[in-house]
């Protein structure tokens, strides 16, 4: 007998699990117990009317006992059961109405006890909509047949009574038959409200489970963040350590170079030089791409001459496809020419210089060459499209994606015969994310590669009547008296040296302190104001110039000379009030045009 139980139940339960929804598999479960209950229910009415030969009662209960099989056969080998559900609902109905019609003739406690059944299993198989519709349909006939009984349309009732004649069940019967539904009843109530209660627990569960992962998302989120700025600023100080001596080479090699060196010389300066500058490369490289990964950049939206700052980028390069022998060709149309556009010059110069650079490393012989003309416009935009393409040794098919991810090049040997690190790409990918663009490439091997992107900016014309400042000659910023706040040895050499090649004399100043003192004694034009320094850093030292009574010494235009570059310094640099930054190490054209542009405000 228990093992007959065992498998009636775990039956039950192979059939529930068809539902992923806890509240469907209960349903489910509660359909097949109500189907087993009422087929074991009717199979003893059945003998008991048989053996009394209560005929009509015998064939209520046969078709009841039919059906039960059938539904059941139904839920077992289909899906079916919310059908199912209905029809088994719809018998419950069927007792209601055959009571007070034909068996009862009138409303005893089976009849109510139906009600209730039907009345629970409608809301708890089909929720509120199906509940009420159901309910109304029990309760009708109960409430109709109470009008009739109390009410001058009484003889119905004797109407009816003389139609059937339906011979009332012995006590026993139905006292089993009360008892039974009882039972079911009460069974539908206790197992609907252990499978809510227990759903309610496990939605508890799971959300205290949610919690504690949030928690610990939380918690992970906090320490990516941690490691991302610690990162961050391991980066930053590595930059920092590595340009202050690659601000000597770099520094002593543009002043040996200035100064008319011996043709061998100039060829050792030369290469000292491209090596230095070949590092710096790659530490602006390693700097940008982890910014660019943290999400940390934002794009100007600035106005400057497309034109001239794609001539000037082709201009950089040309003196590596001449030693090459490469033809480097530049096209670009002429609605472009004559119009100013808003958007981020240094994103868009590192786009192109990249592709560029990559396009002459990776080209023999034959030609580079950079196309830019108009796809779209209309009155305030503009949609330009660049082509960069060359004769190189081209990409193989199944390695044109993988370029674009960190550290990856074609081949081991590419990377052997050619060098780099393989970042070049991946930040010309995301700085183009940025312009909601995106680099696409059609390249043969051993024929060249083609690269392209779209760009949308916004323009306006260009004036060309506007009168340009006069160059002021390299020997007029002599008069410029400029204090130097630096504490390197080397960088003090390189920042002299640069300076005197424009017939200026520095004031130097190892730490703030000093700095301050010799501001107050003398008077200067320009503060070129290294940020780490002893004693006194430049940050507290222009806070303090700022803060001076003397409202001429307290306006001094303050440069921050930084070998560390970020956005965080930058915006530091602004809000101490210093006027500009250059970071180290830095071109000697950089600074003169500073101090010119800084030279020509004085005259004006």
């Amino acid at each position: 007998m228990m093992s007959l139980v065992r498998y009636i139940d775990n039956m039950i339960v192979r059939l529930a699990s068809r539902e992923t929804n806890p509240i469907n598999q209960a349903r489910i479960r509660i359909l097949v117990y109500f189907i087993f209950s009422y087929m074991l229910f009717a199979a003893i009415l059945m003998v008991a009317y048989f053996i009394d030969w209560n005929l009509l009662h015998l064939l209520r209960v046969s078709f009841v006992f039919v059906s039960a099989w059938v539904l059941f056969a139904v839920v077992r080998y289909t899906k079916g059961w919310n059908l199912v559900s209905h029809f088994a609902i719809f018998l419950v109905t069927l007792c209601v109405w055959s009571n007070v019609l034909v068996y009862v003739q009138g409303i005893n406690v089976a009849t109510l006890q139906y009600v209730w059944l039907g009345i629970a299993l409608s809301f708890y198989m089909h929720g509120l909509k199906w509940g009420w519709f159901y309910s109304i349909i029990n309760l009708f006939p109960i409430l109709a047949y109470t009008f009739v009984e109390y009410s001058d349309f009484s003889y119905l009732i004797g109407d009816l009574r003389s139609i059937y004649d339906a011979r009332p069940v012995r006590q026993s019967v139905y006292l089993f038959i009360l008892t039974y539904d009882f039972i079911i009843i009460i069974f539908l109530h206790h197992y609907f409200f252990k499978t809510f209660n227990l759903n309610i627990v496990n939605l508890t569960h799971a959300k205290n489970e949610l919690n504690d992962l949030n928690d610990k998302l939380n918690e992970t989120v906090v320490d990516v963040r941690k490691l991302s700025n610690a990162r961050m600023d391991f980066l930053s100080t590595m930059s920092h350590e590595l340009r202050t001596p690659l601000n000597g080479v770099i520094g002593i090699s543009n002043a040996l170079l200035s100064q008319n060196p011996r043709e061998d010389q100039k060829e050792n300066l030369a290469v000292l030089k491209f090596s230095a500058e070949n590092l710096l490369s790659l530490i602006n490289d390693v700097l940008d791409f982890n910014k660019l990964d943290s999400e940390k950049v934002e794009l100007e939206h600035i106005p400057f001459n497309l034109a001239a700052l794609i001539k000037n980028n082709c201009a950089s390069l040309e003196i590596k496809t001449r030693e090459k022998l490469l033809d480097f060709n530049i096209s670009i149309s002429k609605d472009i020419e004559d119009r100013i556009v808003l958007s981020d010059p240094t994103r868009l110069t590192q786009v192109l210089l990249n592709l560029l650079n990559n396009a002459i490393k990776f080209t023999e012989k034959g030609f580079v060459s950079l196309n830019a003309y108009v796809t779209k416009e209309n009155k305030d935009t503009m949609t330009v499209r660049f082509i960069i393409e060359d004769t190189g040794i081209g990409i193989e098919p199944h390695k044109q994606e993988d370029i674009f991810e960190a550290f990856t090049q074609a081949s081991s040997s590419t990377n052997r015969h050619y060098g780099g690190t393989g970042m070049g790409l991946p930040i010309v990918k995301k700085v183009l994310s940025m312009f909601n663009s995106y680099v696409e490439l059609v390249s043969i091997p051993n024929a060249g590669t083609k690269f392209f992107f779209d760009i949308n900016f916004d323009y306006r014309k260009d004036n060309p009547t506007t009168p340009l400042k006069p160059k002021i000659a390299k020997d007029e910023l002599k008069h410029l008296k400029i204090l130097v706040a630096e504490d390197n040895a080397i960088n003090i050499l390189v920042i002299k040296k640069t300076l005197e090649q424009w017939n200026i004399e520095p004031e130097i100043a190892e730490n703030g302190i000093i700095a301050l003192q010799k501001l107050e004694e003398g008077n200067y034009n320009v503060v070129l104001m290294d940020l780490y320094m002893p004693n006194m850093d430049g940050y507290e030292a222009a806070a303090l110039i700022r803060k001076m009574s003397d409202k001429t010494k307290a306006n001094i235009t303050i440069i921050a000379l930084t070998a560390t570059v970020n956005d965080n310094i930058i915006d530091k640099v602004i809000k101490v009030g210093m006027n500009d930054y250059l970071s180290k190490p830095f071109h000697p054209e950089h600074l003169f045009e500073k101090l010119q542009k800084l030279s020509a405000d004085s005259i004006a």
